[in-house]
């Protein structure tokens, strides 16, 4: 498995991490978290980083 290069892709991996663990575990902010991950995704695309 590759890891990111890209700002853009960290932010995809670490908010599918926070979402899934979300799930099944009570993460405090977590609705902030992946909220700004998500956000991270769409800046650092449109960006290119």
């Amino acid at each position: 498995m590759r890891t990111p290069s890209t700002l853009a892709g960290w932010c995809t991996i670490l908010f599918f991490l926070f979402f899934g663990l979300g799930i099944f575990v009570s993460i405090p902010y977590g609705a902030t978290l992946t909220g700004i991950f998500a956000l991270g995704v769409v800046v650092f695309t449109l960006i290119g980083r």
